[in-house]
């Protein structure tokens, strides 16, 4: 009679647990949401990967975007990439693209580029030669990396070095895309490139959201 009882209790507990989980599951994936739309706006026309959001103590929401390549005709792209393909797809049983190949394959998919010069863009930032020397050293496409140099170097205001360091990241992803067509001794035109991995990939975007809290 005992046991039963106990049974009867722990069967409860249990219930009522995993409707409380349920419930906080769903406020947790409401909240999350929040988060993500937020995140969304707060990241549009920026290359930052991440938004970061932070409570009242030590806890903080990060939210990520996330880029996934899947390719659809390996041939057209080992016609695209010519004798360079092996450079940028290991060979195994099935093919699988390395990290810079889809980054460069999500770049193209996505059209994160900008046609143009990187000399001519660094001109058009600053006229001092000095100053244009270092740029061309420092600026490597990172947004953030870039927009703080242009800030430090050039002394740019926040705003200013924000949209050079995204017109400067397009722009090295056009040029970085240029020398992987030349290598690959591409005969089309770059936008005939691009037209083939659109119809060769798919590029699923994807988000997702971290809750960090240190220990106390």
């Amino acid at each position: 009679m005992e046991q039963t009882n106990e049974i009867k209790a722990k069967v409860d507990e249990l219930a009522d647990l995993t409707k409380q989980q349920s419930e906080i599951k769903t406020k947790i994936d409401s909240i999350k949401a929040w988060f993500e739309t937020m995140a969304v706006e707060d990241l549009r026309d920026t290359k930052l990967k991440t938004a970061e959001y932070w409570g009242n103590a030590s806890a903080k929401v990060i939210v990520g975007n996330s880029e996934t390549v899947k390719p659809i005709s390996m041939t057209m792209i080992k016609k695209m990439l010519g004798d360079v393909f092996g450079d940028f797809v290991k060979e195994e049983t099935t093919y699988k693209m390395t990290e810079p190949c889809k980054r460069l394959f999500s770049m193209m998919f996505m059209g994160n580029y900008t046609e143009g010069s990187l000399d001519a863009t660094i001109k058009a930032i600053t006229a001092d030669e000095k100053i244009q020397r270092t740029l061309k050293k420092k600026l490597k496409g990172k947004y953030e990396k870039d927009a703080a140099t242009l800030a430090k170097v050039a002394g740019l205001s926040e705003t200013e070095a924000s949209d050079w360091a995204y017109l400067a990241a397009e722009i090295i992803n056009w040029e970085w895309m240029i020398q992987i067509l030349a290598s690959a001794e591409w005969k089309g035109t770059p936008q005939e490139a691009i037209d083939i991995i659109k119809a060769a990939i798919i590029v699923d975007e994807g988000i997702k959201v971290t809750v960090e809290s240190e220990k106390e």
